[in-house]
């Protein structure tokens, strides 16, 4: 899900996505025995967190923008988040696509002192495969790795003096990164529905370092329906002049369906 830092791979954001993700994503279900048949779950979810990114705006006051939860909903013009894993025995492997557009604006003094209006789009795709490297009627625990890529659209209008006409500044930037992702999750049945699940990852690549963490419980409703929710972290860090770093955190929730 979200947000705008500015001219540069602000976010990744966010959410900004992420959440949403993703490699990452709140995907597990509950332990299963290994089985030869290729088995695939589907699962749109929605994450809304409160993200938090650098903006270089020159004179104005102030260089981070923070959007919490509920802001973020009122910013967001459209989004689409969803995770399909696929699983033959202890082998698997994930996708993980999140889309954002949002528009931010902020005003200083009621705007007498200037201010500025950021409309902001961010796709990240997370790709990984994984391996059963524990698989217990107690516990779970798979080891992933893969690649996760973000484009980030960022368009800022800065309006430094609102009484001196054509006293301002304009910034647009477009920007790509992929990063190779390692990382872990766990997954503990709890009775014959309930599960808890864990994941940690980390990744570096195209001057970017970012971190994901989920903690999360899964309902199994059906033999082919359960519902997910939980907490998600996703962080950027870049090595940039203008946009330093990006972090998005806040809960999930989503529907599984196996097929």
């Amino acid at each position: 899900m979200m947000n705008h830092s500015t001219t540069h791979r602000p976010l990744a954001a966010a959410l900004c996505g992420i959440a949403a993700a993703l490699a990452s994503l709140p995907a597990a279900a509950q332990t299963a025995p290994p089985t030869d048949a290729w088995q695939f779950e589907l699962i749109p979810y929605l994450w809304t967190p409160g993200i938090r990114s650098d903006l270089k705006l020159g004179p104005l006051p102030g260089s981070t923008v923070s959007v919490n939860s509920t802001s973020l909903l009122k910013a967001l013009d459209m989004g689409a988040m969803g995770t399909l894993e696929a699983r033959k025995g202890d082998w698997g492997g994930l996708l993980d696509l999140q889309y954002v557009k949002l528009g931010v604006s902020n005003q200083y003094l009621g705007g007498l002192g200037g201010g500025y209006d950021i409309t902001f789009k961010q796709t990240i795709a997370t790709l990984a495969g994984f391996y059963r490297v524990v698989n217990t009627p107690s516990v779970t625990v798979e080891a992933l790795a893969g690649v996760r890529y973000a484009n980030i659209k960022t368009n800022v209008n800065v309006n430094i003096a609102p009484t001196m006409r054509g006293v301002g500044r304009q910034i647009e930037d477009s920007s790509n990164s992929t990063s190779g992702i390692l990382g872990a999750r766990v997954i503990l049945p709890v009775g014959d529905k309930w599960s808890l699940m864990g994941h940690l990852d980390v990744g570096a690549g195209s001057s970017t370092t970012n971190l994901q963490a989920i903690v999360g419980a899964s309902y199994q409703y059906s033999p082919v329906t359960s519902f997910k929710f939980g907490y998600r972290y996703l962080g950027y860090k870049r090595d940039d002049d203008l946009v330093n770093k990006a972090a998005m955190a806040g809960f999930y929730a989503g529907l599984g369906f196996r097929f």
